[in-house]
């Protein structure tokens, strides 16, 4: 087993202290495995440039390696050889820091978890080249992921979007969630280390995330003191409400609950048919395959219907911008 740890924080402030308590956690729990810890600030990730190269070379049947070469690449080897995976983020403003969803920009089309299927069909029945045997199968191996985001704020909601935003990391793979922990409060509590509890916390879900790997049965982490979540999959507390109904979404899964109020609370109820197509299960992932592989059939025929017009408005514009606003 190899376990892996992910600080996009500064080193050795909280960021890196959280994660490497869940790590103390995951070792108790498989002495034997190779234990690992990554802190990315100083590692070179550019953004995604939407240039496309990655999904034509999928669609081709290849091994879509991203042709950018930065520290993209060896930062992505280490994760696709992991079994199980702690990843901590700051909270700057709501959201983890940027450089992690530059990260996951460009890991996500790598290991999408359908795509990689749709190729693998296409290569079996001979509508692609290549042989299914030789794509990198480890790309679909069994994972378990554990969350940690990191703010200052004693109020949790300026860190609302920690956990949440995370989750883009593992939902392509289907990585299996064992644990999501808002660590806000830093500002008061001025180090992990002051907070005992919060330390037992780190260590008992480093140490779910490993059980969870071996046994589908090991419920997920939730602490004592949290609030817990109303999205019964991905364990989060944000719903988009629909205008003019009571059916709400999850914007993290995607999937459809209805509201009620008892007793003056909110209920949410997720159906299973629901929870069964949330985002980081296989039928969410080929909702979103099968969308992506119509446009080409929409697109395609509408720009090129268009395309003299297309070229006279482009030149046009272009003309425009640069004698008005580009002087």
């Amino acid at each position: 087993m190899k376990i892996l740890g992910l600080s996009f924080g500064k080193k050795n402030a909280n960021t890196d202290i959280l994660v490497k308590e869940a790590l103390f956690g995951a070792r108790e729990a498989a002495p034997e495995a190779e234990v690992n810890f990554i802190n990315t600030v100083n590692l070179n990730i550019g953004r995604c440039r939407g240039c496309g190269a990655c999904s034509t070379q999928l669609e081709k049947g290849k091994d879509n390696v991203c042709i950018f070469k930065d520290d993209f690449q060896a930062l992505e080897d280490e994760v696709r050889a992991a079994d199980v995976l702690i990843v901590g983020a700051p909270v700057y403003v709501l959201q983890p820091v940027g450089q992690f969803k530059d990260f996951v920009d460009r890991f996500y089309c790598r290991h999408d978890y359908s795509a990689i299927n749709w190729v693998l069909d296409k290569r079996r029945s001979g509508e692609m080249p290549g042989n299914a045997e030789d794509f990198p199968m480890e790309r679909l191996k069994k994972r378990t992921v554990s969350y940690i985001s990191v703010g200052g704020a004693t109020t949790d909601n300026w860190t609302s979007m920690g956990t949440a935003s995370l989750h883009l990391f593992g939902f392509p793979p289907m990585m299996k969630v064992m644990g999501n922990y808002n660590a806000n409060s830093m500002g008061t509590v001025g180090n992990p280390y002051l907070d005992d509890q919060l330390i037992a916390d780190m260590h008992e879900m480093g140490k779910r995330t490993v059980l969870g790997y071996r046994d589908d049965a090991v419920s997920f982490f939730e602490p004592e003191g949290k609030p817990q979540g109303v999205c019964p999959v991905c364990r989060q507390r944000l719903i988009t409400i629909l205008p003019g109904t009571t059916t709400v979404e999850c914007p993290v899964c995607g999937i459809e609950g209805e509201l009620s109020i008892k007793d003056n609370a909110v209920h949410v109820e997720f159906s299973e048919a629901q929870q069964n197509r949330a985002r980081g299960t296989f039928a969410g992932l080929r909702e979103h395959t099968t969308e992506i592989q119509s446009f080409g059939g929409i697109c395609g025929p509408k720009i090129m219907a268009n395309k003299e017009k297309l070229d006279a408005l482009m030149d046009e514009r272009i003309k425009k911008f640069d004698e008005t606003v580009n002087r």
